[in-house]
């Protein structure tokens, strides 16, 4: 076992705390050749499409799978896999396993990334929440005291949060942002805080500043296509050619694709809430805001 290349022992100890009824169930994705190294080594089978697992080796990998490293590689790859098949609960579990791991093991930039995904996961269930917030604000304020190389990209997520959500006027660390991150079992974020140097002084302050600006640029950015789509969707085609040129080409990029078909839907008459469902933070601000300005010139 512990011969094994680490890519395909990894990927052993994850098979190992799956369900037995499940193996057949999960895409591993992109691990042909780690599989094809557990086969090599007699700990799995493969026939008919069917994953199958060695039954001695089961017990060697579930007993190393208890090694602290090993059960957070193990609960981080099972929440990818969770998520990859719309299981989003089982998913949130397996992160939220994985965060406290993370904080057991110590690395502030190793947090600050297992909060932002804890993050983006809980905004698959709970979107908008105030715990989401909290997630992103505990990734960002890891990041801003332990320099991280992220802290632009967390800025970034905290702005797409605000353009969709908004953010609350006031916020405290403690209680808005440590308290709810620490419902998470074996999070300690305030502690971690404050053994981290603070670099500026107020940083949540300076976080919500940059944040805010940041969404602030977003919505100036977009603003000349939402306003096209409201015309438009009231009857004005004046310029409709230049808008279905412009939807056309946002479509050529992939991360567009969504909110280019819900703005059709839009021109096309729609206007319920279902329109929402599913969308990313960027999607859901732009589409969240047109409709919010056709019900405001409608008069309801």
């Amino acid at each position: 076992m512990r011969s094994l290349p680490e890519p395909a022992r990894r990927l052993f100890l994850t098979l190992c705390c799956i369900r037995e009824d499940d193996l057949c169930d999960y895409v591993v994705g992109d691990a042909d050749d780690e599989l094809a190294v557990l086969s090599e080594h007699g700990l799995i089978e493969i026939q008919d499409g069917r994953l199958s697992l060695h039954p001695g080796a089961v017990e060697a990998g579930r007993a190393m799978a208890d090694l602290v490293d090993s059960r957070f590689h193990v609960a981080d790859q099972l929440a990818a896999i969770e998520d990859q098949q719309g299981r989003h609960d089982r998913a949130l579990a397996f992160k939220g396993e994985a965060l406290g791991l993370a904080y057991a093991a110590g690395d502030p930039h190793e947090i600050s990334k297992q909060h932002h995904d804890y993050a983006v996961l809980l905004g698959r269930v709970d979107t908008g929440s105030p715990r989401v917030l909290a997630h992103y604000f505990a990734s960002a304020a890891i990041a801003v005291r332990a320099d991280a190389p992220t802290l632009g990209g967390e800025i970034e997520m905290l702005a797409m949060f605000a353009f969709a959500f908004g953010l609350p006027e006031r916020m405290s660390l403690n209680d808005d942002i440590c308290a709810l991150a620490e419902e998470v079992e074996g999070v300690r974020l305030w502690d971690l805080l404050e053994r981290l140097p603070q670099r500026v002084p107020d940083d949540l302050s300076q976080l919500i500043t940059r944040a805010m600006e940041r969404a602030q640029e977003t919505m100036r950015d977009w603003s000349p296509l939402m306003t096209a789509v409201v015309l438009q969707a009231e009857g004005d085609v004046q310029y409709a050619a230049q808008l279905a040129a412009e939807l056309a080409g946002l479509e050529q990029n992939p991360g567009a694709v969504q909110v280019v078909h819900v703005f059709r839907r839009v021109l096309a008459g729609e206007r319920g809430p279902e329109l929402l469902h599913g969308l990313g933070m960027l999607p859901f601000g732009m589409v969240s805001k047109v409709l919010a300005t056709l019900r405001e010139r409608a008069g309801s």
